[in-house]
């Protein structure tokens, strides 16, 4: 990897083609053959008359909660494409990246055309009828409202931590990623889902796959304090997703005292109504599963497994304070 740090001010030209992770190459090159499109899905599965109100938002609800951190994505990767080009990464890493980015639009779609579909404007046009669909938006609203200050720790970062380090905590992110889309994948009985998530695996396995080998590449060079800051970000990771991944996490999230109540009650129904939505039982598990098989890479690599508790997963005690500023990575 060449990053020049020194002399002129940071600038994507000229560019390179220098390939020094032969593994983030191969991935990136996977790209190609998984390619797939989301207008190719049986989006008439969604006709709102299949459905009653209550489905019709619940579904829309999980959709809209996806996509907090799906279009966050489109956004954050994008940054760290532009980063890695301003500070001439091996060319790799850049197009992976870009790859990543245009990975988010896909599943960002996704989560655009079933709200559509299911309760036309939700969330930012529609107008709830009862308490149900009050409590659905209620619930999205405050969680794009936090997202504002992820996105503010976000921005700052990138002057405060080494280009690498801030590269090498997406490995995280894609843990939860690729488990929560392999459960839904395999829960739901509609169609369009069951298609939908398994291209959104397989896009997270990918992703999984590179940010591993950009980690592995990283992780040689660096010195054993910047090791533990990734750990800490691994728990900030778990914190960032837990509201889809698990249940909200208070370190961060600034939420309803009832938010939690009526995110279950309509995760519930959404399932019913043919959403793989997985039960915080579920998640749970496949959290415990998913770090378990990555622990002996990460500790191989130096780097410690953070201790969460909430799922069974012992490692290194990370203090995170309420209020405290989340860095993490969108899924």
């Amino acid at each position: 990897m060449q990053i020049d740090r020194e002399g002129s001010a940071p600038n994507i030209f000229p560019g390179n083609w220098d390939v020094v992770t032969q593994e983030l190459l191969k991935t990136y090159e996977a790209w190609f053959k998984q390619n797939w499109g989301p207008v190719e899905l049986p989006w008439d599965e969604l006709d709102r008359k299949n459905f009653d109100d209550s489905e019709a938002v619940a579904q829309a609800y999980w959709m809209a909660k996806l996509a907090l951190f799906e279009k966050s994505g489109i956004g954050a990767f994008s940054l760290a494409t532009l980063q890695a080009a301003r500070y001439n990464m091996e060319d790799p890493t850049k197009k992976f990246l870009a790859g990543v980015t245009y990975d988010e639009c896909r599943h960002d779609e996704i989560c655009r055309r079933a709200c559509n579909r299911l309760c036309p404007g939700f969330p930012y046009k529609f107008k709830p009828k009862n308490t149900l669909e009050e409590k659905a938006l209620r619930n999205i609203q405050v969680l794009y409202d936090n997202g504002r200050r992820y996105w503010s720790a976000f921005e700052q970062v990138w002057q405060k931590y080494p280009l690498e380090l801030i590269f090498s905590s997406f490995f995280f992110a894609e843990i939860g990623a690729q488990l929560i889309f392999k459960q839904v994948a395999d829960k739901s009985r509609l169609s369009v889902y069951r298609q939908a998530f398994s291209n959104i695996t397989k896009d997270e396995s990918r992703h999984l796959a590179g940010t591993l080998a950009l980690l592995e590449r990283l992780a040689s060079d660096m010195p054993k304090e910047q090791k533990l800051m990734i750990t800490r970000q691994m728990k900030h990771g778990f914190i960032y997703l837990s509201p889809l991944l698990y249940r909200p996490m208070h370190e961060f999230w600034r939420l309803p005292d009832d938010f939690y109540e009526w995110d279950r009650k309509l995760e519930e129904i959404a399932a019913d109504a043919g959403l793989g939505v997985p039960t915080l039982e579920e998640k749970s598990e496949k959290w415990y599963q998913a770090i378990q098989l990555h622990r002996k890479k990460l500790e191989d690599l130096g780097v410690p497994v953070p201790a969460i508790k909430e799922v069974g997963v012992d490692g290194v005690e990370i203090s995170v304070k309420k209020g405290d500023n989340i860095v993490a990575t969108p899924l």
